[in-house]
């Protein structure tokens, strides 16, 4: 039991680490510049930054919070 208490922190932590930090994240691998945008030709160039910088973000944050989920599970299951 104690090993899954272990991993379900680690998860946890990792998951939320890259959900509080997605912006950092963002900005430090320039996720941003490999963002796809249907509608480019629809925006200005800043909207159109402003865009793919946000859809990053997002994206990161969902990744982080997939990573997180399981830790949520183990943490129900295990303090059950």
């Amino acid at each position: 039991m104690a090993a899954l208490k272990i991993i379900a922190f680690a998860l946890l932590a990792a998951g939320l680490g890259i959900v509080f930090g997605a912006g950092k994240i963002v900005e430090h691998f320039q996720l941003d510049k490999n963002t796809k945008c249907d509608f480019s030709f629809e925006m200005r160039e800043e909207e159109l930054n402003l865009y793919k910088y946000n859809k990053a973000v997002i994206n990161t944050k969902m990744l982080g919070m997939l990573i997180a989920l399981p830790g949520f599970i183990l943490v129900f299951i295990v303090f059950r």
